[in-house]
């Protein structure tokens, strides 16, 4: 979790298991037979007692062992097979990610019952009908075969920790209908939806009194539920501008239409401003500015993944026909589209800089920032935005800036009216992708929930009830957190977690004074940076009444809501563009107070636990200690972690982006982060998709942190319960997904995979080894030396 919440591809054959980029690396030493057989010895004696090599190797003819021969990845399997005899049947999640109808062409006779067995296990899966089956194997080859294993059995805690922890809800789970997934923090996140739910369904049977807070909360709520007036209304609030934007015959016609729309109805302008704390300067707020931007993530035009285009084009296509274009038309216009933000995929910053201050702090001079677009008037755009009085503009990724400005063209007139179309269809209509709710009819829902389906697994879908309570806990936010505290949330609870976020503080101070690889000058500047931290526990001291200009209607008052998303945007535009060149706001929250979530905010050097994740499993006043260590301990340490995470670390004690460092000890630090990048690189999170190290170092290195700091706190009890802290750890991190989820959010998510968290993480500290008895023997075992630390 970093500043703002979060939300989740490698994939090829080997036997279903390894990516075509694992065979490709430098050659590495093929196993023999009989290496083979000592591996699966050791590994399998748990599960299957007694086992013995005879039992493994049959031998050629007579009994010849060939022990010192190659193995081919047949013998390999039918060996694996052997060693882990009676394997279980999937259910639940390892049903879900596995591919159990895998089929192969080149499996011989002898052999297939046993290889049938291991697909219907889900440990050998594949797609292209073709198993290799003479080709040779590797002990990382191996190794990941026989973890998948040790998975579908979740039986010890010593060879996958959160498998042992989790398999009984892992294998019950279920995917409720319309979601991507299911977690802990899913779960509190629902039991947290009924709450507010209940708390709406309240206010929408009183009379409450017109301009106040439970009216807005009420009528806003009906508007997004009543289906049938907006089903009425179809595509008349944003016909005219559909139609504006098809008429231009010129890129500046077009950026009039898109200012016409964002005057009128706040939606639609391809290029944004916003108003945010300046990273250099975190006391003031500076404009920033968004160029032309993709609806996917990069990887997905990048890495030429048809499938991902099919289902994106097929989408757009059906949102043209639905806007009134014949298909032809529509097809070629998601053609173009599509091909269009390919071109700006190719030149937006990697995933992995954005988070990073001096790749993505890039001010221009307003003269230079205007001169920059040859085809527009950016001058004149600027003042009708009203952040024309700014001196300088902040652009986060300079690349794509560029871009922008070289494709707003005359030749590229028709894709950017399609674009432009595009964008404007799906913020009004709603989707997961760019986390917009629909406020359109329900054949704009019903294609959101095709292509999300289509595009993640998702199956079923919520209630037009379940999506007003979102839809609502969403759009008001601050009114509905103020009747979530007054309900669910007590003092004693807050002052608890305060005290425990204290005692935090002071273990980091702790271990930062006895770290032997930063210099004193730099100790100081970190434990600086913690004794100016900013604590915010359950709720804002104070709350702001930032809808107080907004007008909420409901249909039957003449309102829609459409048009009360239209004044919602609008007045929280103003108060943004009215900001700007003000102080900052140091007292607001980012997130509601029913938010299952936390969050470090390196420009104020603060960190921010809502009442929503207050609550178990992560958190329990009547809970025994230990317990609370292992799950709420642990998300404490972990944002207080990200002050001194890979980007967190770019900030001072006041929140602004100077170096406090000493060269030297900078440069050990960015060695110890490639070390983190190394730990929790292609570690396999389901089979054939496997763990970003570059792309998750952050979280990592916050996890480390958060457990290295928790486990500390934890030493000061007299005789803890370690696997009591343990164990609730991995209890908040159980998750699961579709394996098409599971696949894309490897490829976006600045977390690793639940399980990387959990197991990569645990088997860095010795009191795990203490608790659980974890030899070398043991598919959990780290050695010492290979073992990674930073605070």
């Amino acid at each position: 979790m970093k500043k703002i919440a979060a939300l989740l591809l490698s994939s090829s054959l080997f036997l279903t298991a390894l990516p075509t980029s694992v065979l490709a690396q430098e050659a590495k030493p093929n196993l023999t037979r009989g290496e083979v057989v000592e591996f699966l010895l050791n590994a399998a004696d748990d599960y299957n007692p007694g086992i013995k090599k005879e039992d493994i190797l049959k031998g050629y003819g007579k009994g010849e062992a060939r022990e010192d021969q190659e193995v081919s990845r047949i013998e390999a399997l039918i060996m694996l097979g052997r060693a882990f005899s009676d394997l279980p049947a999937p259910k639940g999640n390892d049903l879900r990610v596995a591919n159990t109808s895998a089929s192969f062409t080149d499996v011989p006779k002898w052999a297939q019952d046993e290889i049938a067995k291991l697909i219907a296990s889900g440990v050998v899966t594949g797609s292209d009908g073709k198993l290799g089956v003479s080709d040779h194997l590797t002990k990382e080859q191996l190794i990941t075969l026989t973890n998948r294993i040790m998975a579908l059995e979740g039986t010890n805690p010593r060879d996958d920790y959160y498998e042992y922890v989790n398999k009984k809800w892992l294998n019950d789970s279920k995917i409720p209908a319309g979601e991507m997934a299911n977690a802990a923090f899913y779960e509190l996140a629902k039991a947290n939806e009924n709450r507010t739910k209940a708390i709406i369904d309240d206010l929408v049977k009183k009379q409450n009194p017109t301009g106040s807070k439970e009216q807005k909360i009420a009528d806003f709520y009906k508007s997004v539920l009543d289906m049938e007036n907006r089903n009425k209304q179809g595509i008349k609030p944003i016909a005219p501008y559909l139609d504006a934007l098809d008429k231009a015959s010129s890129v500046r016609e077009l950026f009039d239409a898109s200012m016409k729309m964002e005057k009128e109805i706040s939606k639609g302008d391809l290029l944004h401003f916003f108003v945010i704390p300046d990273e250099r300067d975190s006391n003031v707020n500076a404009l920033y500015f968004s160029p032309l931007s993709t609806n996917l993530d990069k990887n997905s035009y990048v890495s030429g993944d048809e499938k991902t285009k099919q289902v994106y084009t097929n989408y757009l296509t059906k949102l043209f026909v639905l806007s009134g274009t014949d298909e032809k038309t529509a097809k070629a216009q998601a053609e173009d589209v599509y091909a269009f933000e390919k071109e700006l995929a190719a030149s937006t910053m990697d995933l992995q800089d954005q988070g990073k201050v001096d790749k993505s702090y890039n001010p221009y001079t307003k003269e230079k920032f205007v001169k920059l677009f040859k085809s527009i008037d950016m001058g004149k755009y600027m003042k009708e935005f009203h952040v024309d009085k700014a001196d300088k503009v902040i652009v986060t990724d300079v690349g794509l800036l560029n871009k922008s400005a070289e494709v707003l063209n005359e030749k590229n007139l028709d894709k950017l009216k399609a674009y432009a179309k595009a964008t404007l269809l799906m913020k009004a209509g709603g989707t997961l992708l760019i986390n917009s709710f629909g406020t359109l009819s329900d054949d704009f829902l019903k294609l959101a929930n095709e292509f999300e389906a289509q595009m993640f697994g998702i199956e079923g879908t919520k209630t037009n009830e379940e999506l007003a309570v979102m839809t609502t806990q969403a759009v008001m936010s601050q009114y509905l957190s103020q009747e979530f505290v007054e309900k669910y949330f007590t003092k004693e609870a807050k002052q608890d977690v305060e005290q425990m976020v204290k005692q935090f503080i002071e273990v980091y101070k702790e271990r930062i004074k006895t770290l032997d690889w930063l210099s004193e000058a730099t100790k100081a500047k970190a434990i600086k940076k913690l004794d100016k931290m900013t604590i915010k526990i359950g709720y804002p001291d104070q709350w702001n009444d930032y809808l107080k200009d907004a007008s909420i209607k409901t249909f039957a008052d003449g309102g829609s809501l459409f048009d009360n998303i239209v004044a919602i945007n609008k007045v929280l535009k103003k108060q943004s563009i009215a900001s700007l060149g003000q102080p900052v706001d140091k007292s607001s929250w980012v997130m509601s107070t029913y938010e299952v979530n936390a969050y470090y905010n390196p420009s104020n050097n603060e960190i921010v636990f809502p009442a929503g994740i207050l609550q178990a499993p992560f958190y329990d006043i009547k809970a025994k200690r230990e317990t609370n260590l292992g799950a709420i301990g642990m998300v404490i340490a972990h944002e207080i972690s990200h002050a001194f995470d890979d980007l967190g670390s770019a900030y001072d004690e006041n929140g602004n982006a100077v170096n406090w460092w000493t060269p030297e000890d900078f440069k050990k630090f960015q060695e110890k982060c490639e070390q983190v990048i190394s730990y929790y690189d292609h570690v396999e999170v389901i089979p054939g998709v496997y763990n970003n190290g570059k792309l998750t170092v952050s979280e990592n290195i916050a996890d480390l942190g958060g457990m290295a700091v928790s486990l500390q706190v934890l030493s000061k009890m007299e005789n803890p319960d370690l696997k009591a802290y343990f164990e609730a750890n991995a209890t908040i991190w159980r998750m699961t997904m579709s394996k098409e989820a599971a696949a894309y959010r490897s490829t976006i998510d600045p977390h690793s995979a639940n399980k990387v968290r959990v197991n990569r993480t645990v088997s860095n500290f010795p009191e795990f080894y203490k608790a659980y008895e974890v030899t070398e023997k043991d598919a959990m075992y780290v050695a010492p030396k290979d073992r990674v630390s930073i605070w």
